[in-house]
């Protein structure tokens, strides 16, 4: 017989199993949700940065830092969304006795400022460390009376336009990408799509070591979109959602992101994102197929499907025959 589990044991085993099961009903608290997006837009930055880096060094036109072009980016994917809360009808922000958000050109600092107590910066060290990304914006708050300014302009949205607001930013951060980069870097689009799968696939290998996800599970397909729907859940893509498993092959449909609809987004951003969902596929051994797309077949919904990598290839050899 094999040894028994210690208490400690136990108790992680069942913390580990609540958390799944608390992320598969999706009740995370509104306030986490916004911290996870947070900590995940840092992080995507972060990751930019570091896979982005090579390639601009060798191949940028001028070759340049790519701290320093993201945070040029960045600060026009925050100006879009600064334009964009200022849009929204009066019931979309609180007012209350501080007023709307100011015309940014009236109060340069106040983009800066707002963004960046949405991304958390006075989170923690590891959290700080991000805080180039908003070098161009002339940094995040410095000084007590634009502490309590940011504080103030965090004060205009409630914890859900918080989440709501910062799960956006993966989107319009990849509209920008998308229009500026290929003037600096050769495919970009192409090389942006490979970050994503490669993210997929560390993310889902993360997620299986967490949550003790065997490598081999009875039901690949309804394990990867478990997976999939976590990182989903948190940026708000499809937040109506359904599909099914057979054991080897499954689906997903739901009803899409949150920024299909801003200015520049085409169906080749979903593509490129649907790299990520490639990548996490992968790991179980998985092809996955953007079957579905509002931008190209309309509607309102998107949809995906994973088939055995092995599957797809012999049908392919089939048809090449």
């Amino acid at each position: 017989m094999g040894a028994a589990l210690s208490p400690a044991s136990h108790l992680r085993t069942g913390l580990t199993r609540a958390t799944r099961e608390v992320y598969r009903r999706e009740l995370v608290p509104e306030r986490m949700l916004w911290w996870m997006a947070a900590d995940g837009m840092r992080d995507w930055f972060r990751v930019l940065e570091k896979r982005l880096e090579p390639h601009l060094a060798s191949s940028g036109t001028p070759p340049t830092s790519a701290r320093t072009l993201l945070s040029t980016l960045a600060r026009r994917t925050f100006e879009r969304r600064w334009d964009a809360l200022r849009a929204l009808p009066s019931a979309g922000i609180r007012e209350r006795a501080l007023g709307r958000l100011p015309d940014r050109a009236a109060e340069p600092r106040a983009v800066a400022l707002l963004m960046s107590a949405l991304y958390r910066l006075d989170a923690n060290r590891h959290a700080r460390k991000q805080e180039w990304i908003f070098d161009a914006l002339g940094g995040p708050a410095r000084g007590a009376a634009e502490q309590v300014r940011a504080r103030v302009l965090l004060a205009s949205l409630d914890v859900r336009h918080r989440w709501e607001e910062v799960a956006t930013h993966l989107g319009e951060l990849l509209v920008v990408l998308t229009e500026d980069l290929p003037a600096q870097l050769p495919h970009a689009r192409k090389v942006l799509g490979d970050i994503c799968f490669d993210a997929g696939a560390r993310y889902a290998a993360r997620v299986k070591t967490a949550f003790e996800i065997p490598d081999s599970p009875p039901d690949p397909p309804k394990v990867a979109m478990e997976i999939l729907r976590m990182s989903e859940y948190v940026f708000r893509v499809n937040p109506e959602h359904w599909g099914a498993s057979d054991g080897t092959s499954g689906w997903l449909e739901g009803t899409a992101c949150p920024w299909y609809t801003r200015p520049g987004w085409n169906g080749a951003h979903c593509g490129i994102f649907g790299q990520f969902q490639s990548g996490i596929a992968s790991v179980f051994g998985l092809r996955y197929h953007l079957s579905k797309t509002i931008p190209k077949h309309g509607g309102h919904t998107c949809r995906i499907d994973v088939k055995p990598i092995d599957t797809v290839q012999l049908r392919r050899s089939k048809v090449s025959a």
